[in-house]
């Protein structure tokens, strides 16, 4: 059983740490201090907060799918998506897009704050240019799938509260409160607004929660015994993979979720699921 702490982000308070930077593709690490935070790790990567502005570099990611939670302003991402030149999409406040393993993209904005769910490692042409693929041709095939890009604020604004969740609570119970906004990775990217308990469960990769509205209780079972954590609105936690865990929520929560699968779940009400299930 995991032994790792999670990781609780005050989102808030570490976005309002971070100043505008003007990127340019040539931007090295050390110009950009102060504009991006790193603010946990996550399976083979980092979850990052960026504030910039300008035309990022081309990248490309080898191990695993980038997803990018666009918070405020707005960015053009540019990306490969097929055999012809690259396409550009607008991602506004609210707005997530999924960034497929291996495909080729840059940013270009005047100016945005958003997350990044990056993995590592990547390549880089650290070139103005506006196709990659004539800078660089990697062995293997470049991914050519278009980005999957969702309107978060949209769809959260379309689900019901599903008032007194229970651990036994079907998915049948549950329909039109939560919803499934993207494939990611091994599982995918969710929302989901309740009031009440949910069952324990564990994930064979870390998981990642976005408290969107309200306020919820964290309940989390390792090796040094049960816990309980407080999260509110704007706070962001990483689950260690392998880890029990459920929620509970009083007077009702929204959240985000990035979920791997498959998971495991114990749909009886108990405090410590390690008296239920082995480790």
């Amino acid at each position: 059983m995991a032994s790792e702490t999670p990781s609780v982000i005050d989102l808030d308070a570490e976005l309002a740490k971070l100043t505008l930077f003007r990127r340019t593709p040539h931007s090295t690490r050390e110009e950009t201090k102060g504009s991006i935070a790193r603010l946990a790790s996550y399976r083979d990567g980092l979850l990052l907060g960026l504030k910039s502005a300008g035309t990022d570099h081309w990248e490309r990611h080898l191990t695993g799918d980038e997803l990018i939670h666009v918070l405020d302003g707005s960015t053009t991402l540019e990306i490969v998506c097929d055999d012809g030149p690259p396409k550009s999409f607008t991602l506004g406040a609210g707005m997530i897009a999924v960034i497929p393993q291996g495909a080729w993209h840059r940013s270009r904005s005047e100016g945005n704050t958003h997350l990044g769910l990056t993995p590592f490692p990547g390549e880089h042409v650290e070139r103005d240019v506006d196709d990659p693929r004539r800078e660089r041709k990697p062995e293997g095939k470049t991914e050519s799938r278009a980005p999957d890009i969702v309107d978060l604020n949209a769809e959260v604004a379309k689900l019901t509260m599903f008032q007194r969740r229970t651990p036994r609570s079907t998915m049948a119970d549950r329909q039109g409160s939560a919803v499934r906004l993207a494939s990611y990775r091994d599982g995918a990217v969710t929302a989901t607004k309740f009031a009440g308990k949910g069952h324990w469960e564990r994930h064979i990769a870390d998981e990642l929660i976005h408290i969107l509205e309200g306020m919820a209780t964290l309940d989390l079972a390792g090796e040094d015994g049960p816990q309980s954590l407080a999260l509110r609105a704007g706070m962001v936690t990483v689950i260690p993979q392998r880890t029990w865990h459920r929620f509970r929520s009083a007077e009702g929560v929204t959240l985000m979720t990035a979920t791997p699968f498959p998971s495991e779940t114990i749909e009886n009400d108990i405090d410590d699921p390690r008296h239920r299930t082995p480790a």
